[in-house]
């Protein structure tokens, strides 16, 4: 009998990206330009199961694949897959629990897989910080219960690192030094809303579950401005890596979201513009220099079913009422953990 070898990490790739991809750089978006190392596809499935198995090779194959269209300094493709293999090990081996404890594998393991994607674009130094890389961490590990220790090892670190910086650039000086103690929890409080949320998006692969937070984030926020969910998924998160057609059936199908019924408050993020093109179409007459709410009263009399139907065509989301006290708790609960993020991605990964 035949054993066939396991395919290669370049041939594993391509065939997960299924042709969604560009055609020089089939790993990298069609949408956005190459040289912004945008993936096509939310690859978190694929990076978790060969982290899973320590599998350096194929992680280091997937960043190589991100950055080929903009590689940085000019290195040839041998030194950058060196360079990128060794980043790959010093991902699958850092010490995750040494500032973040009491997590179970699932969470250590969604951990590892976060910060290859964010490797792609990010370095894990002081200068993480000024991002929104704590953003997309506090959103995708919201469901986990992990418990910060040494913390003021961190503080202490991070302080150091904004005097330092704020001797040469003004900027570093406007940041406040962190007091002892003060670092927010990263356990997300033990509330039955909030667990029954939380027990949802732990379904859901991590750009979807970024994307689901950044809706859910909205939707609770302005509960009476309904969206389409491809309207709000944001830049951030799709940096990361994100089919927005596939996670959006995967938001709506997990029951977060359901379909909008306020025809009032979508017709309210339209523009003047918007509803006069509509009331054209519809073959409504209606005056230039009548005012935009005029404009949303004759489209709300008039062509109510037909806006309806618009409304249902373009995908307009809601929260899903049993979870609208969870979103409001969870919103709370990512603005609240960023700074943790933000300090422990700089000075708590272990990664060099």
């Amino acid at each position: 009998m035949t054993i066939s070898p396991p395919p290669s990490p370049v041939s594993d790739l391509l065939a997960f990206t299924a042709g969604q991809g560009h055609p020089d750089y089939p790993c990298l978006s069609r949408t956005h330009a190459p040289s912004s190392c945008v993936p096509c596809a939310d690859f978190s499935l694929w990076l978790r199961e060969r982290a899973a198995r320590g599998d350096v090779e194929a992680v280091s194959e997937y960043l190589f694949r991100m950055r080929e269209a903009n590689p940085g300094l000019g290195e040839s493709a041998d030194v950058l897959r060196a360079n990128y293999t060794q980043l790959a090990q010093r991902i699958l081996a850092a010490p995750l629990d040494r500032y973040l404890q009491n997590g179970d594998e699932s969470a250590y393991l969604d951990l590892q897989v976060s910060l290859i994607l964010l490797a792609v674009h990010e370095g894990f130094s002081g200068f993480i910080m000024t991002g929104e890389a704590a953003d997309f961490m506090a959103s995708v590990m919201a469901p986990h219960v992990l418990a910060v220790c040494q913390a003021n090892e961190l503080i202490d670190a991070r302080n150091q690192f904004v005097c330092e910086m704020a001797k040469e650039m003004s900027y570093w000086a406007a940041w406040p030094m962190l007091e002892p103690g003060s670092l927010p929890a990263v356990a997300p409080p033990d509330h039955a809303a909030l667990r029954r949320l939380l027990a949802v998006l732990c379904t859901l692969p991590h750009g979807a579950r970024a994307h689901a937070v950044d809706a859910i984030r909205h939707l609770s926020a302005h509960p009476h401005l309904p969206k389409t969910l491809a309207s709000l998924s944001r830049y951030e998160t799709r940096k990361r890596g994100l089919d927005v057609s596939l996670s959006s059936r995967l938001i709506l199908g997990s029951g977060l979201v359901v379909p909008a019924t306020d025809l009032e408050g979508w017709l309210g993020s339209w523009t003047r513009r918007d509803l006069l093109g509509f009331l054209a179409q519809s073959g409504v007459g209606a005056r230039n220099s009548w005012g935009k709410e005029r404009l949303a009263e004759v489209a709300k009399t008039e062509c109510a079913e037909l806006l309806r139907a618009r409304m249902d065509e373009a995908g307009v989301v809601e929260l899903a009422p049993e979870h609208v006290e969870g979103a409001a708790l969870l919103r709370e609960h990512v603005e609240a953990t960023r700074e943790c993020w933000r300090v422990w991605l700089a000075f708590g990964t272990g990664i060099a």
